[in-house]
């Protein structure tokens, strides 16, 4: 992404020119050479994938706001309402006109928003209309905040079921501004402009894919390789790629996937549940229910031969679901290059691996498989969690990790543990069940070891997929204070709190969204009925 710091995007014209330039200006030089390569075919936006890029590192060069603690005015909080499970979406690249467009979807519709009004351009319905409005997430906002507890906790357990009704967790939009969609059936829907190059016109489908025989299952995310061919990994493990007029196919299904697919009823089942990152060497990363995947992309095929830099290894998943993390990638200049996951634990690990090559005199961990580089219990530096889990990818950025905690403190008796998303999605505003910690971990590329930099346990992050401002060195995630949804923003290499924003009620609850910086440098991010822009008074 080609980005003047100061004054939003440089003219497309000189993007190759430019774009080391405005990397040296807007991170430290320790840091300058682990921020991924751009990938020419993905929209040129802050946001064109889930996780900000390839790599999946969630981290991106740009200043994010800097404030101090106060409650947001009514005028300075955006919101609009796009029906339910909006979480993921994208921006657009730059049109000739100069303007931009964010598209998402969700348990119902597909939507179209003018990036500078945040208004909806076009709406195309995916489903059947279910009377599902603004006034009826009203309702559904009341009826989860208020009344017998026991309903209450059937009410959220409903609006987090909608989130199997989604298609397209992990949408992609490309570098001509199609928005590419995925679904349970197999199929691939690229959605654009009905008027070629007009962002304000309606929603016109491109084309629809199915992806053919032997694959089989849903599609969980999308990526693009960086000679341009769309790439896609199923539920139950396969790795498609192909072509951007989806004339070609490619597909392997990866080492250990299972003959039959796992329950779909059960949307912890799938043998692949996250998305997955790509390098620029054709390198992709997956992580299924007990190992990780190198698996290359040749340019004509896919290789899991380890001639080819192809590994698979396993790692811990004692709780039996797998990582609930897309991997992310660490290291792209001349030190370490690593993935980075969490693992399968109840009380979670940050785990590392060796990228590429493992180095000649690795001697290797204690009990674990070689490709292994490190791992450390993300335990928020508290002997007294037994159980700490995140359904975040790792926020990386140059050889630092950042891990924040979702595991609430407390369940009801009658509760089982596999309800725990349930109670800090739509009720981690609540005392007894907001989770504490956000954990930061680094990469010691002399040493070779893996230690904790920094533990915030004063902060609350229930849900939130954090973003790291590079050029300002600050970390941001949605938070909870005395019954409040917050932003918070902390220091990337301390972790002291730089400032909180008070928002307000469940109108404002990330429910496990990622937050998102805009080419102005504002937050904005999906909640369980809408999406919101933070867009505060100079």
């Amino acid at each position: 992404m080609t980005w003047n710091l100061s004054a939003g995007f440089i003219p497309s014209a000189q993007k190759t020119a430019t774009f080391l330039s405005a990397i040296a200006l807007s991170v430290s030089a320790a840091n300058a050479n682990n921020l991924p390569p751009e990938n020419p075919y993905l929209a040129d936006s802050t946001y064109p994938i889930t996780h900000v890029t390839s790599a999946q590192q969630g981290a991106i060069a740009v200043q994010g706001p800097e404030d101090k603690n106060r409650r947001l005015t009514d005028k300075e909080k955006e919101y609009i309402y796009t029906g339910p499970s909006h979480l993921i979406f994208s921006i657009s690249g730059q049109y000739d006109n100069g303007k931009r467009v964010i598209w998402s979807s969700g348990s119902d519709r597909l939507i179209k928003q003018d990036y500078d009004t945040f208004e909806v351009i076009d709406t195309v319905m995916l489903r059947e209309d279910e009377g599902w409005d603004e006034a009826w997430s009203e309702e559904r906002m009341e009826k989860v905040a208020s009344g017998w507890e026991p309903l209450r906790i059937y009410n959220a357990l409903q609006e987090m079921l909608r989130f199997a009704e989604a298609g397209g967790i992990y949408p992609m939009m490309d570098a001509d501004n199609n928005f590419y969609l995925g679904s349970t059936d197999g199929t691939i829907q690229v959605y654009g402009d009905s008027k070629p190059d007009d962002p304000s016109s309606t929603i016109s489908l491109k084309h629809r894919y199915q992806i053919k025989a032997p694959v089989t299952g849903k599609v969980n995310g999308f990526n693009i390789s960086y000679d341009g061919y769309i790439t896609a990994v199923t539920d139950d493990g396969w790795m498609v790629a192909m072509s951007r007029d989806f004339k070609e196919q490619y597909q392997i299904k990866l080492e250990g996937a299972p003959q039959e697919s796992y329950n779909k009823e059960d949307p912890l089942s799938g043998w692949v549940r996250n998305s997955f990152a790509m390098d620029p060497n054709g390198m992709t990363y997956v992580v299924s229910r007990d190992f990780l995947h190198g698996v290359k992309w040749t340019g004509k095929g896919w290789s899991q031969d380890a001639k080819d830099g192809a590994w698979i290894a396993p790692y811990s998943n004692t709780k039996g679901f797998g990582s609930g993390s897309t991997p992310s990638l660490m290291g792209f200049g001349q030190d370490d290059k690593l993935v980075v996951i969490t693992d399968g634990d109840e009380l979670m690990n940050l785990t590392l691996f060796w990228r590429e090559a493992i180095p000649e005199d690795w001697k290797g961990l204690p009990g674990e498989d070689r490709r292994v580089a490190g791992k450390i219990a993300a335990n928020m530096a508290r002997e007294d969690l037994k159980k700490v889990q995140s359904e975040q990818s790792v926020a990386v950025y140059g050889y630092g990790a950042v891990i924040v905690n979702n595991q609430p403190p407390s369940l009801p008796f009658y509760a089982p543990d596999i309800f725990a998303p349930v109670f800090v999605g739509l009720l981690g505003n609540e005392e007894d069940y907001k989770p504490h910690g956000i954990q930061k971990f680094v990469w010691d590329t002399q040493t070779r070891t893996l230690n904790q930099q920094w533990v915030n346990n004063n902060i609350s992050s229930p849900n939130s997929v954090p973003v790291i401002a590079a050029y300002n060195d600050m970390i941001y995630t949605g938070g909870v204070r005395d019954g409040e949804w917050t932003l918070e923003a902390l220091d990337w290499n301390t972790g002291t709190e730089k400032f909180h924003w008070i928002l307000g009620d469940n109108k404002y609850n990330t429910n496990f969204a990622p937050l998102a910086i805009d080419p102005q440098g504002r937050i904005t991010y999906g909640t369980t009925w809408g999406r919101v822009r933070l867009n505060p008074a100079p």
